[in-house]
């Protein structure tokens, strides 16, 4: 979460703009595309993100030393994991320039093959001409055994390519989701502990959150809380699980 930006439309109340450096699709830290991280890294930042927000919006001093220290974390982790895929993704360059490179030889050996067997149509082989059809066979089927092998072994490097980046596909999806999630609830408790501050707005205005996220379109997520329902929870009437539930939240 970043810094928070505080704004007031008149006659309506007020915005609180703040960003997740990440999209629906891939966490984004300095600009550089993750993937889904570890699990208990990933809940260490969003506590560490909650408890920075939560004083943004306080009006307290941030410290957010450490949030930039587990941000540190995360890019190192990317960066590691976007090596191992790069590697991954050599190795099945080279052995696609390996078989293609088995396939021109055995094209080649199948023409000189071709050119031996049709003189041998017309009229009978010398012994020379014969060894050399013997050995161009034998060459032809130990490239057709390689060329099966180097695909096996392509398809199945490939396939566990694919799949870990599926995985971490998903799991970059679900943590993000899981975050926002989050960032409206830690919003909604704040709102309850520090809504007394906004006496200056009526029961008719609202208060809403502009969440600005990279990729999905860039599509930002939102959430409009009326002030009558902040008051109730400052009161002790409700809870901040009510407060989010009553919000009005979208994406656009």
């Amino acid at each position: 979460v970043g810094d928070i930006d505080v704004s007031y439309i008149a006659g309506q109340g007020v915005l609180f703009e703040t960003r997740i450096d990440g999209g629906f699709d891939s966490w984004m830290f300095s600009g550089q595309q993750m993937p889904g991280m570890d699990p208990a890294l990933m809940a260490r930042i969003s506590a560490e993100a909650a408890r920075v927000s939560q004083a943004a919006l306080a009006g307290a001093e941030v410290d957010d030393s450490a949030l930039e220290q587990l941000t540190a974390e995360a890019e190192q982790a990317a960066e590691n994991f976007t090596e191992q895929q790069q590697r991954m993704g050599d190795q099945l360059r080279e052995m696609r320039e390996q078989k293609r490179d088995v396939e021109r030889e055995l094209r080649d050996i199948e023409r000189e093959k071709r050119d031996i067997e049709f003189a041998q149509k017309v009229g009978k082989l010398e012994s020379a001409q014969q060894k050399q059809l013997e050995t161009l066979a034998k060459q032809q089927k130990d490239l057709q055994a390689k060329a099966a092998d180097i695909q096996q072994k392509y398809s199945v490097a490939e396939a566990d390519f694919r799949k870990q980046q599926q995985e971490k596909q998903k799991l970059a999806e679900q943590q993000q989701a899981e975050l926002i999630s989050k960032v409206g609830i830690n919003m909604a408790q704040t709102l309850c502990d520090y809504g007394a501050g906004l006496r200056e707005l009526t029961d008719n205005q609202f208060v809403a959150l502009k969440l600005r996220t990279r990729g999905r379109a860039n599509s930002d997520v939102y959430w409009v809380f009326n002030k009558a329902d902040i008051n109730a929870c400052v009161a002790g009437k409700t809870s901040a699980g009510n407060l989010l539930k009553k919000a009005s939240s979208y994406s656009y």
